[in-house]
């Protein structure tokens, strides 16, 4: 594990401007941490790489398009392309990597990046490489809350939900330890504006911003009572800001949960 002599909590001032400082245990980062962040040039994907890299973590940046995530970002991130669709373009890029946090998600809901080949065919590819890695430890979902809710007016466009649900199983079934987290609508806000709520059994309560999900992805990194759990998370401007990263220990873990 990395030791930083006399410190082991330490804070890491983000230099620009609106961007909160995050508490980061040093001690709980391997020294061969590899994250790989897929839908990285996502919305919310941009918040956890801008955030892994004003940490100094060590993590690749995943796209379908290579050209076009260089072109949209300003800072410079050493991309890779891959398809999740094509289980073989996801093996080369596994090597190495220990931790992934996934955004993955389409904005198409029918023919070949439809949620079916996408949210749920993509997951369930990466799960396969994962294991068949053999280096991958940990896996964090961002997923939707509302999932288990058939009716729900996003099931309209192309059972969005009902192939998110697949996928969130798909992980849970797995070897590998995962953290399912299931936001609200989300807003463009940046982590610590405002609060966060947790909480469990597919409640629907409210918004979620990217910053505040990018944040609890990151924090689930390191932290061990955030290991195969699924929560749903919600902006609650009546929390302190950082309230959160004490309430993975109250959550029940998966297979207690679903007992």
């Amino acid at each position: 594990m990395r030791m930083v002599p006399n410190v082991f909590v330490f804070f890491i001032a983000f230099v620009m401007s609106g961007t909160p400082s995050f508490a980061i245990n040093s001690d709980a980062i391997d020294d061969d941490e590899l994250i790989l962040v897929v839908g990285a040039s996502g919305r919310t994907g941009s918040y956890v790489i801008k955030y892994l890299k004003q940490q100094g973590r060590n993590f690749v940046p995943m796209t379908s398009n290579k050209d076009r995530a260089t072109k949209k970002f300003s800072e410079k991130y050493n991309w890779v392309e891959a398809d999740v669709k094509k289980p073989e373009s996801l093996d080369s890029i596994m090597v190495g990597v220990t931790k992934i946090i996934s955004g993955l998600g389409t904005n198409e809901f029918e023919g070949p990046n439809s949620p079916e080949y996408i949210d749920y065919g993509g997951t369930k590819n990466l799960i396969n490489a994962a294991e068949k890695a053999g280096t991958v430890n940990q896996f964090i979902q961002m997923s939707s809350s509302g999932v288990t809710d058939k009716d729900h007016p996003l099931n309209r466009f192309g059972n969005i939900l009902v192939w998110k649900l697949k996928a969130e199983d798909y992980i849970r079934s797995s070897s590998i330890a995962h953290t399912i987290i299931r936001p609200g609508g989300l807003t463009n806000d940046e982590a610590g504006v405002k609060g966060v709520r947790m909480l469990q059994g597919d409640s629907v309560t409210g918004m979620t911003s990217r910053g505040n999900l990018a944040a609890i992805c990151i924090e689930a990194l390191s932290n061990q009572d955030a290991k195969n759990k699924t929560f749903e998370a919600f902006d609650d401007k009546t929390l302190k800001p950082d309230a959160w990263r004490e309430t993975f220990s109250k959550l029940i873990s998966d297979e207690k949960l679903n007992k």
